[in-house]
């Protein structure tokens, strides 16, 4: 029961409140208009045809206002003048990484009148590369490859698969589609310590594999390749942070944070010399094919952007 009666009492008390406002504010605007008459002889008569002045806005607005005077001041919060800038550098690096491997790439290519003669002419003239290449090998690797007195040396895991691929093949005539055969390739990756027996990778793998070797193309390659281009992008921000602090002092300005850093796209650049190129041939009238090699420069560059502020000056 008294759970329902305690928020009646309040409610109560609250209309009461409100009621007593109203009768407060009612009483101030009369005494203001009575003020503002001239006194007269006879009394006013009411009048039952003029209806009564509705005073409750004007009450209302009075309520609201003295309680907008009665809130605290808040007065707005003093802002300094914006001195901060933004200052956009790009950061450019390089570094030279030598040539120290490279990754011949062939295929070998049978084109027959069945699969299997396909198949079989094909695993000869790669078994006949297999051969010619184990017998270039070294039974152990060295970790200067470029250093080893035999420069034919080829890396005993070199040797790789790329891909194997047996299709129909068809040629178009004014008879319609004939099939010419059946097409057996193998792609192989040789790869190789040092430089110097690029060229004679080359040959050799002619020479052993004959007419069904196609060479592909040679590849050079750099060990410890990533964490040189790690260590060219670090050169490429301590490079753009360098040039902001030059120019931010320059400015008379000071460096507060780094608002953005883009790394941009690394860049190489080749840089070739001719290497030896040198194979043991059946035919001494055969010419060795030559392989330039050399180093490799990579770039990188990155932007930042920095922001600044006015160094504070010494006079006051």
């Amino acid at each position: 029961m008294s759970t329902f009666l305690f928020p009646r009492f309040q409610r109560a008390i609250l209309l009461l409140s409100a009621a007593a406002l109203i009768l407060a504010g009612a009483l101030v605007l009369a005494r203001s208009i009575n003020a503002q008459e001239p006194p007269a002889d006879e009394p006013p008569t009411a009048t039952t045809s003029d209806p009564a002045p509705v005073v409750t806005p004007a009450i209302g607005e009075l309520i609201i206002e003295e309680l907008i005077l009665q809130l605290p001041e808040q007065s707005e919060p003093e802002t300094e003048p914006d001195l901060l800038t933004t200052l956009s550098v790009e950061g450019v690096a390089g570094r030279n990484a030598v040539y120290d491997g490279a990754v011949g790439r062939f295929s070998i290519s049978v084109l027959r009148e069945s699969i299997l003669s396909a198949v079989n002419d094909g695993n000869v003239a790669v078994r006949a590369v297999s051969d010619a290449i184990a017998e270039q090998c070294l039974d152990t690797e060295f970790t200067e490859p470029d250093e080893s007195d035999t420069p034919t040396c080829i890396s005993p895991l070199g040797l790789q698969t790329a891909s194997i691929r047996i299709y129909e093949e068809f040629d178009w005539t004014e008879a319609g589609r004939v099939s010419n055969g059946f097409r057996y390739e193998n792609q192989l990756n040789i790869a190789i310590l040092g430089t110097d027996f690029a060229g004679g990778l080359v040959d050799l793998v002619v020479n052993a594999g004959g007419e069904l070797v196609r060479f592909d193309g040679l590849d050079f390659t750099v060990s410890g390749r990533g964490e040189i281009e790690r260590q060219v992008m670090l050169d490429a921000i301590d490079d753009a942070r360098l040039t902001a602090r030059r120019i931010a002092g320059h400015m008379s300005y000071e460096i507060v944070r780094i608002v953005e850093l883009q790394p941009g796209r690394l860049q190489s650049v080749s840089s070739s010399e001719l290497e030896r190129a040198a194979v043991t041939m059946a035919d001494e009238g055969f010419e060795p094919t030559p392989v330039f090699g050399g180093s490799e420069q990579i770039t990188s560059r990155v932007t930042m952007v920095f922001e600044l502020r006015p160094l504070e000056s010494d006079e006051e």
